[in-house]
């Protein structure tokens, strides 16, 4: 898929790349994202990473989805994992490209994963109608 424009802003979405950890890093406001798991996250085909470049080529955006088949669901679901952006326009337009690349996945909702400290993120999908659900989480040990 080739790089397009996001909708609301002049920034255009493309596949995240390798050479992408640092900015990603940068964005999610953290060094905790090992070079290896962001590799196996690129060539997982059950995720997508995206990530929003300005004009200059600097990435200002991303966004991550998991997909799984669900037999609840009755075919495809998907998990907004995150998104971050350093302007609402970018945030909103990723969210909105997330939505598209699910559906063209066959997915029938899209669940969204919100920190409770993500207040921007959380704000952008109360905007764009979704709600709050149930969502129960348990911290695991770490894998070995």
């Amino acid at each position: 898929m080739a790089a397009r424009v996001l909708p609301g802003s002049d920034c255009r979405v493309r596949r995240g790349r390798r050479h992408d950890l640092g900015a990603v890093r940068t964005l999610l406001g953290t060094d905790d994202v090992p070079p290896k798991l962001f590799r196996r996250l690129l060539a997982d085909l059950g995720a997508d990473v995206y990530v929003a470049e300005d004009p200059g080529g600097t990435v200002v955006g991303l966004v991550s989805v998991a997909y799984a088949r669900s037999l609840m669901q009755g075919g495809g679901a998907a998990l907004l994992d995150g998104a971050r952006a350093s302007h609402a326009p970018v945030l909103d337009g990723l969210i909105a490209f997330a939505e598209e690349r699910a559906r063209r996945r066959g997915c029938r909702r899209l669940a969204a994963w919100v920190a409770p400290e993500d207040g921007a993120l959380r704000a952008a999908l109360l905007r764009r109608g979704y709600h709050p659900g149930e969502l129960l989480t348990a911290d695991l040990a770490a894998a070995r």
